[in-house]
Formats: C-alpha cells, structure tokens, sequence
C-alpha cells in the first residue's frame, strides 16, 4: 500500500468532518431566534385579503408559530409588522395608497416587498443582513436571553401603565397592566384586536419640549359611567416615545376633598363676626377674612400685599383701631410681647378704643410656627355691662338709702344682696356680704347677737323649700335689749329677701337704760 493510498482516506474523512462541522454551525446560527430561522431560508411571505392573513409560506408560518405574540395569526402579523415599520396597517391593507412598493424596516435589517391585486396583498418579508453572532459568543446570546426574560417579567408585573409609540402616534408595545385596563375600561374585546385602543389620544401628537413633563389625564369608561385618572410621563426612546401612566384616582380625590375643605373654610371664614388675621412662620399675612377689613377699616390692597405683623399692627396704630402707646419704645416693646404671647397661647386682651369701641384680641399658635390674630367687637357687650354695673350701683344706693336691714338670698342661699342698714345692724363687713356669704354663716352672725330663738333655724328651711311659699314673719330679741321685727318674704326664681326693722318702743327703751346706766 502506498502513501497516497493511505492518506486519501484520511483526507476524505477530514473533509467530511468539516463538512458536517460547518452544516452544524450554520444550523445554529440559523435557530438562533425564530424571526432569523425564517429569514434565513426563503422568503417569508404572507397572503392577506380584505386585510385578514388567509394564507403563508412555511417560514412564514413557523414565524408566527415561534414568535410570543398572542392572538390571531393576522393579530399576530400585526404586532410583528407594527414593532419593526412605520404604518404596518397601510402594508397589510389592500389600499392603493402604497400600491407594490418596498419599504425598509425602522432599525433598517428587514425589507418588506408589497404586491397588490384587487383586495389581495402579497407581502414578502427578507433580512437585509445575514450576520449573526458566533459560536464562541454564546455567553452573550445567553445574557440577552436572560436579561430580556427579566425584561420582560418586569413589564408583565409592573402595576402601571407601560407602552411604546412611534413618532406619529401609533402604539407599538404595551405591558400586561396596559392590556388590563383596556379590557377593564373598554371590554375584554377591546384588547383582543390589532392595533390596540388608544387610551390617551392627547399623547399622540406630544411636542418636543413637553418630553419628561408629567400630565394628568382622564378615560371616560363605558359600562359604568365614571372617570378614571392617571398621571402621565412621557420620554423619548431613540425615534420612539416610552410613555407610563400612573393610577391618580386617590390623588384626585384628595384633591377634591382638600378643595372642597379649603372652599368650606373659605366660606365659614367669610361669614365670621370675627375678624381672622393668620400669619405664616415668617409673619407675613396669608389668610384674612372680610370681617377683618370691616373692623379695621384696613383696605384689601394692604392685606394682600402680604405685610409683616409689624407692619400691620403698626397699619392698625395708624387707624386708631388699638390703644395708644406711651412713647415708640413701648410701642416696639408691646408688639415683641404681644407675638410671644400669640405663639404661646396666651394672649388675649381688651382693646378700649378712643372713638369707644372696644375689641377682644387674641393670639392662638397654628401648625408649622404660623400665628392667628382674632379680632372680636365687644362694644355692645361692653355696653351692657356698664350699663347693668351702673343699675346695679343704683340699686345699691337705694338700698343703703333704706332704714331697715335688707337682705336677698338666691334660690341656693348665698346672699346676692344688702344695705348699709343690714351691715350697721349685724356688723359685718359690707364686702365679704357681697363675696360668698351663704345662708349658713349669715343666721350664725344673726344668732351671736340675739338671743337663742328656733327662727334663724326655720328661715334656713324656708330658703330651700321648693314647694309654694308664703310670706311669714317673728320678732327676736338682741343682746342689747332690742326687738327686732323680722319679715321673711319669698321671690322669685327660689329667692327670698330678708327685712329686718328694730321695735321703736325696745329702741327708746333701750336709749333710756344707756342714759341710765
């Protein structure tokens, strides 16, 4: 045998090895994705009439069968067509608006052929590139597998509204929550069709400098009747729109409430008696109701313009609406006080002022370091109590006008009532008569200077009997010698007055012993 008789059959078993090495290898390139494996044979080509896909070739087909697209194959079509050219519709229509053309796909690997016959289209789809990553790049196919798995996991959980838009409007993704809210929003055959129901028409058409500016939009669902809100975020993806929308639904509905609150506030405030003067942290005036301006006399060009609490107080001084200060330095000096106060709670004074009006002022702390100024006019209230002080002061004087001892007790026996008469006779203190004293220790002042009789103890009974009264009287006898006439007389709301009056004959009987002795 030979050299060459033993090295050809080696020769013939290398080149086969190669061979079957190489088939191998294009074999894997090939089924690297199914949308390659189509491409890579013959053309896949696609029958559709009246726009309904009514026939393909077999790497047509196996293109639909391997992609994940859900749906019909003609739904399945569409979503392939519309993620890789702009108007896939008008290429699967029978329009004559293209007519037989060729148009190149967006990342520009992908050439579609389009022939028409009447309401028949033939679209023939072929790679434009055949390059593919080698073998010894498979760590890199495998993280692209698994990042997009992630991807799109994340898409498929994430709760909010997620698509993808060419530069004229045209949906050419959506996640999961997307297809949810159709279906919920529109019925569960919205979402079944191709193209998808655009949910936002005023996203569409977006213009370059409103990008990365959230919008919150309204959809009006059908079936019920309501609106839902979400607020919208849009950015640009190389040529496209990524595009989120967010549930805003509670955030409206704060809003309202909020709004309505505030409206409430507004009007309760403007209908106040009271006069509302609400400073901020750094005390400028942010909040005042008509009241206030009505009071003050302060004009609305001042009050919203926003002044300082000095400013304002000092406004005030100006109008003669709080008192006169004694000099500048006390004036400054009241003003520090009278905001410590207010922070603290504690101020609350009377404002006398010289054209006889007379405010109530107070300050109370607010959330966040804010304080409020309430202004009250007391002037009629003033007035009534210096009217009813000068009533009472004349009854008084009438009263001490009266020779007999007179005293008035209330329905729970504390002495409201007495004369200069009934403090000579008694001696007692005219001031702790009119600070406190009850029944009790009057009969006992009344009993250590007469002598012991059962009358003191029957008019305490009298004073809180709650059954009808009548009018009694009894005569005591006082250390001293003298009569005493007592008359117990019952009046209204439970009260009971009290006249004492001296005997006149025990009087001069009296004077006589003292001449005597």
């Amino acid at each position: 045998m030979t050299l060459y008789d033993f090295v050809l059959p080696i020769l013939y078993g290398l080149g086969a090895f190669i061979s079957a090495y190489l088939a191998l290898k294009l074999i894997f390139r090939q089924s690297s994705s199914p949308e390659a494996d189509a491409f890579s044979g013959q053309p896949v080509i696609f029958l559709l009439r009246d726009g309904e896909l009514v026939d393909a070739n077999f790497s047509g087909q196996r293109l639909l069968d391997r992609s994940e697209l859900e749906g019909t194959n003609t739904e399945k079509l569409l979503r392939f067509m519309s993620q890789r050219f702009s108007e896939p519709e008008l290429l699967v229509s029978a329009s004559n608006l293209l007519g037989d053309t060729m148009v190149s796909s967006i990342d520009g690997q992908t050439q579609a052929f389009r022939e028409v016959s009447g309401k028949t289209v033939r679209l023939k789809l072929r790679s434009i590139t055949g390059t593919h990553p080698d073998a010894s790049d498979m760590h890199i196919i495998e993280a692209m597998r698994q990042e997009l798995e992630t991807l799109r996991a994340n898409t498929k959980a994430a709760p909010f509204l997620l698509w993808r838009q060419n530069q004229i409007g045209q949906i050419t993704w959506v996640n999961a929550a997307y297809l949810d809210t159709v279906e919920t929003l529109l019925g569960p055959e919205a979402h079944t069709a191709w193209p998808l129901p655009v949910l936002f028409p005023e996203l569409q058409k977006i213009e370059d400098q409103a990008l990365d500016e959230s919008k919150r939009l309204s959809i009006e669902t059908r079936n019920p009747p309501q609106v839902a809100w979400y607020d919208c975020h849009i950015t640009s993806v190389g040529d496209d729109h990524l595009c989120t929308a967010f549930p805003a639904d509670e955030a409206v509905r704060a809003e309202t409430r909020r709004r309505e609150f505030t409206q409430t506030l507004t009007k309760t405030f403007a209908e106040l008696a009271i006069g509302l003067a609400i400073f901020d942290r750094s005390r400028r005036l942010v909040l005042f109701n008509p009241a206030l301006t009505d009071l003050t006399n302060l004009p609305s060009e001042f009050l919203t313009s926003r002044p300082g609490m000095v400013s304002f107080l000092d406004r005030l001084r100006d109008n003669r609406v709080m008192p006169e200060p004694r000099d500048y330095r006390s004036w400054r000096k009241s003003i520090a006080e009278l905001e410590a106060a207010a922070t603290d709670g504690t101020y609350s004074e009377t404002w006398s002022l010289p054209d006889g009006q007379t405010f109530h002022v107070t300050g109370r702390p607010h959330p966040d370091g804010a304080v409020a100024l309430l202004f009250e006019d007391i002037s009629a209230e003033m007035s009534l109590t210096r009217r009813f002080r000068a009533e009472l002061e004349q009854s008084q004087t009438v009263l001490d006008h009266i020779e007999d001892a007179v005293a008035l007790f209330s329905q729970t026996g504390q002495m409201v009532m007495s004369n200069a008469a009934y403090t000579a006779l008694w001696q007692v203190d005219h001031e702790e008569t009119l600070s406190g004293t009850d029944v009790t220790e009057a009969t006992r002042a009344w009993h250590q200077l007469t002598t012991p009789t059962p009358i003191w103890g029957d008019f305490r009974d009298f004073t809180q009997q709650s059954t009808e009264r009548a009018e009694w009287s009894a005569s005591v006898t006082m250390l001293d010698g003298r009569v005493l006439n007592c008359r117990f007389q019952p009046m209204k709301a439970g009260a009971t007055l009290a006249v004492f009056r001296p005997h006149q004959h025990s009087a001069d009987t009296a004077t006589s012993l003292r001449k005597v002795v």
